[in-house]
């Protein structure tokens, strides 16, 4: 018990001296995350697009042989 007890101060005493950014700083980082995974989604969902279409294609010549 005295062992988690001694973690746990050593937590707090690491919280003290954390930097926290500021809340605007927080804010456009969340931001630009949230923009960067949609465009990351967006282009993945295109190229699955693209790819099922490409392989339903060579599948579809392969039904007609």
């Amino acid at each position: 018990m005295e062992r988690l007890r001694n973690f746990l101060t050593g937590v707090k005493d690491e919280l003290k001296r954390v930097i926290w950014p500021r809340r605007e700083l927080a804010t456009k980082a969340t931001i630009s995350v949230i923009i960067f995974s949609l465009v990351v989604g967006i282009y993945l969902w295109i190229l699955d697009i693209g790819f099922t279409k490409i392989i339903s294609f060579i599948l579809s010549l392969r039904g007609s042989l």
